[in-house]
């Protein structure tokens, strides 16, 4: 694809507002967008709710000798201060002598799901004669609940793949071949209110609530598996809410608490973990605990010497100009439903990147996203043409 085709593609998903929602529009515009190349093309909306859709795309023969996923999701997060932008958020501007692309979804992750849609056009275009099936899972909801990936891996939609590359941002197009995956669960102290001049005549939820951070930070942050690149695991209580004024002793507190787990670890090891903490304080006198999981993904290992880790590296050194590094990636993606397939294929993640995520003024750099739009071609083409 022509170097200002790619871009336009970009733009115009980067125009399709889908903040925590309407993804659904970025399936119609795909489907338009495929709809000269017929029955080349099998188009499958997997619908969510609303206006939300997952959308599976494939080309080439279903029955052949080898079958590569592309991956990527059509959310992108909340803008933040919407004022403090310095232009549309969602106009996908060049700036910088047309270096720069900006936009909310620039770098996370309509990039790379752009730069993979493009080599789907390329091949139809070059009527490349494929050996095997390119298959795209493109996912709603990732920044939320992953509630896209959960629902195409439960419908057997990775079931049959032999690699599946993840376009979600690396940093430099380095090759991401093992992630941690995430817990994310509410905790709720329940205990007396009172009126708090009255020593003992309530049961203070907070005070109790401390017990509990206290001994899951004991109990998490101190594990002996350490992974070799992902280090330990992690966990962090980020939320805490509850009481009624400041002069009442609180009767109920509620708190958030988020867990990265290593590849050495499974996410059953860590509930119990968990739960068992929660016991534990539960048995305290006036204490009175209850959990609930609102996220479950597991983590994803991979292999450092692996054939395609070191492929995709080779290319993209080849394609740069200049060596890129094979790293794990401490933050969760839709890998952590998709390795629950019973088959789960290997995973590798590589997209653009750059500490501009989430943030204010999200940009991407266009070259690098030409490099990624070129590996993934690349990357296609030898495994199945």
């Amino acid at each position: 694809m022509d170097k200002q085709r790619q871009i336009k593609l970009l733009q115009d998903l980067i125009k399709i507002e889908t903040i925590d929602d309407h993804e659904k529009q970025v399936v119609d515009y795909l489907e338009k967008l495929f709809a000269p190349y017929g029955e080349r093309v099998r188009f499958t909306r997997v619908p969510y709710q609303e206006d939300r859709q997952s959308v599976v795309i494939s080309i080439g023969p279903q029955n052949g000798s080898f079958t590569l996923g592309f991956s990527g999701h059509m959310d992108v997060v909340n803008l933040g201060d919407r004022s403090a932008w310095k232009d549309d958020p969602f106009s996908g501007k060049l700036y910088d002598n047309d270096s720069k692309m900006y936009g909310r979804g620039t770098t996370d992750m309509k990039s790379g799901l752009a730069g993979m849609i493009g080599t789907f056009l390329t091949l139809l275009d070059e009527k490349v004669e494929l050996t095997g099936e390119l298959r795209l899972l493109a996912t709603v909801g990732e920044e939320t609940g992953m509630w896209g990936s959960e629902e195409l891996t439960k419908q057997g939609y990775v079931d049959d793949l032999d690699v599946l590359v993840i376009g979600e941002d690396t940093t430099d197009l380095n090759v991401v071949y093992a992630s941690n995956g995430d817990i994310d669960y509410t905790i709720t102290s329940y205990g007396k209110v009172a009126i708090s001049s009255q020593a003992g005549a309530g049961i203070n939820a907070l005070d109790n609530m401390l017990d509990f951070i206290q001994l899951a930070n004991e109990k998490l942050r101190h594990l002996p598996r350490i992974h070799e690149t992902l280090g330990p695991v992690v966990h962090n209580v980020t939320m805490i809410s509850g009481g009624d004024q400041v002069n009442s002793i609180p009767g109920k507190i509620t708190a958030r608490g988020n867990i990265r787990i290593n590849p050495l670890y499974s996410v059953a090891e860590i509930q119990q973990i968990l739960e068992n903490v929660v016991a534990q304080v539960n048995q305290i006198s006036q204490h009175k605990f209850e959990l609930q999981y609102d996220y479950l993904g597991e983590a994803v290992d991979g292999d450092l010497q692996g054939e395609y880790v070191t492929t995709a590296k080779s290319m993209l050194t080849d394609i740069l100009g200049h060596a890129v590094k094979i790293v794990g990636e401490p933050g969760a993606t839709d890998a952590s439903n998709f390795v629950k397939s019973p088959t789960a294929p290997t995973m590798i993640v590589v997209g653009p990147g750059n500490d501009s995520v989430h943030q204010i003024d999200e940009y991407v750099d266009v070259d690098e996203y030409l490099a990624a739009a070129e590996f993934y071609e690349r990357f296609a083409k030898k495994y199945l043409s």
